[in-house]
């Protein structure tokens, strides 16, 4: 298990929730350690800018580290990415993750951490239609170096779940011959 962070864009989200939608990026900033805390330490006290916490626990813990993944657009989800997380989950053409990789280098280093401890995931599928595209774009992604890829079959005027499954073991099938 991975949990992916992005910050979202629409604000409607925020006000719903009577948040307010500039902070977004800091309160992730602030609740990615905190999550890390809740998941590690036995009891955790907690007074930050936005979440206040007095001595609570989780139990069960999480028996192994969760990964934290995030994603975005913006050279503030690049550097929150470099400083806080695991990975990042890149979402759009190639081109655009090729900049964006280069700007999480940029902040890695800042970090003091290796690029090679971290992770690179592209969401693929929206465009690419068939099965033979989308083996086509895993393959360019295990090019560029993903160490992950996710297929979104949505959008693609599939009925049920079992012509969704058949579309993935299409291209996997592709992939394995």
């Amino acid at each position: 298990m991975r949990l992916g962070v992005g910050i979202g864009w629409n604000y409607v989200e925020y006000h719903a929730l009577g948040q307010d939608f500039k902070t977004r990026g800091r309160r992730a900033d602030e609740q990615l350690g905190l999550l890390r805390k809740l998941w590690t330490d036995p009891l955790v006290s907690f007074d930050g800018q936005f979440d206040h916490i007095d001595r609570a626990s989780l139990n069960p813990r999480p028996t192994r580290r969760i990964p934290i993944w995030v994603g975005g657009f913006s050279d503030a989800a690049y550097r929150r990415a470099a400083q806080l997380a695991d990975g990042f989950i890149f979402v759009g053409g190639l081109e655009r993750a090729v900049e964006g990789w280069a700007r999480i280098e940029h902040f890695l280093a800042e970090a003091g951490r290796a690029p090679a401890d971290f992770g690179k995931e592209m969401v693929i599928g929206r465009l690419d239609r068939s099965p033979q595209d989308l083996a086509a774009r895993i393959e360019a992604c295990r090019e560029w170096g993903c160490t992950h890829v996710a297929v979104d079959t949505m959008g693609k005027r599939l009925s049920t779940a079992a012509a969704h499954i058949e579309l993935l073991s299409e291209v996997r099938a592709r992939l394995l011959s």
